[in-house]
């Protein structure tokens, strides 16, 4: 017999989708435990919420036992451990300092400076952490786009003109990643039109000294080669857009440059072509967003700016109170980008309490390597608002590493709007650039990773943690399959 059929729905439901009691004591959990195969008995347990409960935790486990316990004969217990110290212990303690590689390569990815210290970054990767032969296509890349100067006039260029400015980073991203790709695939190097640039409605028009308004005023150079320097009559294709391909050169935006799609053959037969996909459009992401030193520099300088920060938690009482943002997120922290916006004519939106549901059972189910520490990024103010209003949203507090949530976001200006609206409310549109890029660096610190792929920038949020950071940890999708599976860009 369902409990729910004789009204005992349990708030400890994780997964079974069943609501808490109405009318109880709320400072109890009431737990609904199996004793025999139709009877059910209600226990309680003393508890704290600080946050708005869920009207309903979507998951897939079940919340009753055929085992009647006391559940507090095995609570951990609360204790003041410094008065059971020994000196020899004080000992132990004052030597000893917490060890991440992860933290410290965090710091590193924030002091780069130029080409050959990113790709050096990436070879010192421990390969278990990146996709596979992510060290070889990176110089691959590289070697392809970067011949010697005094090497260009020889070569044959495709080149990329600016589509249109409703695209958002992620659209201009992927989509120049796919053409790379089809630049490869003919023997071509990929350039940019310097005179339109894709990407450049992101920038100030006099972002480079050179005049040249492109993609280059933040990244890394795409090519050692140029539009303005090395196009000759015969030596290029112009293409207008990702999408208008000339027929006699056209593939399919799936399709991955032949050296690296046999590699993967070779050494993973079975591995699926959208998954092939997946791995170019990571690689290809991770070069293109390469970050020069100056702007680099302005993006760590935010990151460590208090004011341009906020992290929030709740005291044991339930109330708000502000605490130190990391540098840089600890090791077992999660991240959330929330795509609201004008994404709904293309998705699904996303409630931000399910992002939360989902973090809290991954939480629980992984204690010892979770830590309830989140970095939020989205363009809808309310986002935050809710998130404040949230401290511990699981039925059972004592199954998690920490009770309650610590959020922290940048203090950066939004509109519930698309990129648009945004950069042209918002002034300078270098720095409003740098700013976002500012949330997918905090994004990537953290391992543990909920978004929607079928966002462009949740995406790309995805590709850098895999090529830059750490692909180990657990990427956690909250949107409907059908969304993603086949994107375009």
């Amino acid at each position: 017999m369902d409990p729910d059929d004789l009204g005992l729905g349990s708030d400890l439901a994780v997964g079974d989708g069943s609501k808490g009691q109405q009318g109880k004591d709320n400072n109890k959990i009431y737990v609904t435990v199996t004793v025999k195969e139709v009877e059910t008995k209600t226990v309680t347990q003393d508890r704290i919420v600080t946050g708005k409960p869920s009207e309903e935790v979507r998951t897939t486990a079940t919340a009753t036992s055929s085992i009647s316990r006391r559940f507090e004969r095995y609570a951990g217990l609360v204790e003041d451990y410094n008065q059971l110290l020994t000196p020899n212990d004080q000992k132990i303690l004052g030597e000893m300092q917490t060890k991440s590689s992860r933290q410290d390569r965090l710091r590193r990815m924030y002091d780069l400076n130029g080409a050959d210290e990113w790709l050096q970054f990436i070879k010192d990767q421990d390969d278990a952490a990146m996709p596979p032969f992510t060290k070889f296509a990176q110089e691959y890349i590289y070697n392809w786009q970067h011949p010697d100067p005094s090497d260009c006039k020889n070569r044959k260029f495709l080149v990329l003109h600016h589509n249109r400015d409703i695209n958002g980073l992620g659209t201009v991203v992927h989509g120049t990643g796919w053409v790379l790709g089809l630049a490869m695939r003919h023997g071509r190097i990929l350039i940019y039109d310097d005179e339109v640039s894709p990407g450049q409605n992101f920038l100030e028009p006099d972002c480079q000294a050179s005049g040249v308004r492109s993609l280059d005023c933040i990244f890394l150079p795409l090519s050692s080669c140029s539009s303005t320097h090395h196009l000759t009559e015969d030596n290029h294709l112009k293409l207008e857009s990702y999408w208008r391909i000339p027929l006699h050169i056209n593939m399919s935006a799936a399709a991955v440059p032949p050296l690296f799609g046999q590699m993967l053959k070779n050494n993973f037969p079975e591995m699926h072509p959208d998954a092939m996909k997946y791995w170019w459009r990571s690689q290809a992401a991770a070069y293109m967003m390469r970050m020069n030193r100056p702007a680099l520099e302005r993006l760590k300088a935010l990151r460590l700016d208090d004011v341009q920060n906020t992290a929030v938690t709740h005291s044991s009482t339930g109330e708000l109170v502000d605490t130190k943002v990391p540098f840089p997120l600890p090791d077992g922290s999660f991240s959330m980008h929330v795509r609201h916006g004008d994404k709904g004519i293309e998705m699904e939106l996303i409630p931000f309490r399910k992002y939360v549901d989902r973090a809290e059972e991954y939480a629980a189910m992984n204690m010892i390597m979770t830590k309830k520490t989140c970095f939020i990024s989205t363009e809808d103010i309310g986002v935050i608002e809710e998130a404040k209003q949230i401290g511990n949203a699981w039925i059972s507090p004592n199954t998690t590493s920490n009770p309650n949530w610590t959020w922290i976001w940048s203090n950066i200006p939004r509109i519930n709007g698309g990129p648009v609206e945004q950069l042209n409310k918002f002034g300078n549109r270098t720095d409003m650039t740098i700013k976002w890029m500012l949330q997918m660096f905090f994004a990537i610190e953290a391992p543990h990773i909920l978004g929607t792929r079928g966002s462009g920038w949740n995406r790309m949020i995805d590709e850098l943690r895999c090529i830059w950071v750490d692909c180990r940890g657990s990427y956690m999708e909250v949107g409907p399959f059908e969304d993603w599976v086949h994107y375009n860009f």
